[in-house]
């Protein structure tokens, strides 16, 4: 079915479905994205994705446990000499469990390589669980069976936000006239690392400005075309499932050259949009030789801000996928 219109903006979220086993909704497929993305419109900073330290697999993804736990006394540990080792807190003795993601996430991806994590929340009073952790405890004792009062819940890190996505300047326009996008399925305010909280930002911020500026500007261009989306069919799921495990093992919280040349060598064998959008991702990060904020290299673990305190963008031209870096815009 076709919907003309003055303009579209498009709110389809991150790119989820590239990895298949994250936080975000299971409908975020990502193929909007990449449809967008085989048309001719660029993807910026898609190496810039955020694990979360904390979620646990559920249902065919991620259920995410909370920081607010580890802000009410939340205490992560790993088992060593058969005693709890309290790792974040030995390691980071200032904020020990409250140390930013990306850290967090990192200390407990190599924790996790030795000895299960947990997530101990038995310390935290009742009150407290009652009055401000009710949810989380709810569902630990639904999904997981659960009793976060008596017992500690294993977890790992999980992809929980894209900070890449469709390219848009500040008034959320994408370098094709009338086509606007808005949230987390573009990228505009998070740079490499969001904090906490902030993708009510891109959602109810950049979706106002979205909105104003293709108000504003749709009698500009009659726009006439329309273009259709095509979910994979059945015949392709296996290699979407395949697509997955290589961007999971390729993009971890822990990168380096030689998995993401590995990455994009089975890649490339794959075909459709969602493989395509995968190697724009792999060889974003493939080009980006130093680490920052969410994107950690462990053969380049330094930032190098002379050549990337930039944008990295990448582009197709309907045979390959170029990669490059622009400046930052100045701050206004």
């Amino acid at each position: 079915m076709e919907l003309p219109g003055d303009a579209v903006i498009v709110a389809t979220g991150g790119m989820h479905g590239l990895f298949g086993n994250t936080t975000g909704s299971l409908s975020n497929t990502g193929e909007v994205t990449a449809e967008l993305f085989r048309l001719g419109v660029p993807l910026a900073n898609g190496e810039m994705i955020q694990y979360h330290p904390t979620t646990v697999k559920c249902g065919g993804k991620r259920m995410l446990i909370s920081e607010a736990a580890r802000g009410e006394g939340g205490r992560l540990f790993a088992m060593k000499d058969g005693k709890q080792w309290y790792f974040m807190e030995e390691k980071y003795p200032e904020l020990g469990n409250l140390m930013p993601r990306d850290i967090t996430a990192r200390e407990i991806w190599k924790v996790s390589h030795e000895s299960e994590v947990f997530l101990d929340m038995t310390e935290i009073s009742d009150e407290i669980i009652s009055n401000k952790l009710s949810g989380l405890a709810d569902d630990c004792m639904t999904y997981l069976h659960k009793d976060i009062r008596k017992e500690p819940v294993s977890v790992l890190p999980g992809i929980h936000y894209f900070m890449g996505g469709i390219l848009v300047d500040e008034q959320h326009r994408t370098p094709i006239q009338n086509l606007y996008a808005a949230g987390e399925c573009c990228a505009q305010y998070h740079g490499a690392n969001r904090l906490g909280g902030n993708s009510l930002l891109g959602a109810l911020y950049g979706g106002r400005v979205a909105a104003k500026s293709a108000c504003e500007q749709a009698d500009v261009v009659d726009l006439s075309c329309a273009t259709q989306i095509d979910f994979p069919p059945a015949s392709q799921i296996s290699e979407i499932k395949q697509l997955n495990k290589v961007m999971q093992e390729t993009m971890g919280v822990v990168r380096n050259e030689n998995t993401l040349l590995n990455g994009i060598q089975t890649v490339q064998a794959l075909t459709g949009n969602l493989p395509l959008l995968g190697m724009a991702v792999l060889k974003s990060a493939l080009a980006r030789k130093e680490s920052r904020g969410a994107h950690w290299r462990e053969d380049y673990p330094k930032s190098n801000d002379d050549d990337y305190l930039k944008t990295t963008v990448a582009r197709f031209d309907g045979k390959q996928i170029q990669i490059s870096f622009v400046p930052v815009p100045e701050r206004r």
